[in-house]
């Protein structure tokens, strides 16, 4: 969508523990809708939906009258979170998944388009564990 490049997954089926983590900051996004609690709910919901992530629990605190949100879904995967800022059309998205059935890219490009963010900066974070050596014994 923004020049994301897809994670191969074939590439990690030797993990151990296969984590993604994707996050980024979104600019211009639309004032109104970073404001917007229950809209901003209802999008992680989808979002979550869409990247084949199973809720647990979503959480959400809002700022003040005119002020940011923040949305948190705890998916069986991991999580989701939005961060916002209205005043600056500011917000940060966190997708972390475990699991070759997530795919969190597309929970990350869904949210970003919802806040109809005009830039984008994302990073891709490879969240595995390949070998069993280096898990340590407590």
């Amino acid at each position: 969508m923004w020049g994301v490049t897809h994670i191969n997954r074939t590439d990690r089926e030797d993990a151990i523990v296969y984590g993604t983590h994707i996050y980024g900051s979104l600019y211009g996004c639309s004032a109104n809708l970073l404001r917007d609690e229950e809209y901003l709910i209802r999008k992680v919901r989808e979002a979550a939906e869409l990247a084949n992530s199973v809720i647990v629990s979503i959480f959400s605190y809002k700022f003040g009258a005119h002020s940011g949100v923040s949305v948190i879904a705890i998916v069986a995967e991991s999580h989701i979170s939005v961060h916002t800022w209205p005043e600056y059309e500011y917000a940060t998205i966190d997708v972390y998944t475990c699991g070759f059935r997530a795919k969190p890219i597309i929970a990350f490009e869904y949210l970003a388009k919802s806040l109809n963010a005009k830039k984008i900066e994302v990073y891709i974070s490879d969240r595995s564990l390949y070998n069993k050596a280096s898990v340590l014994k407590i």
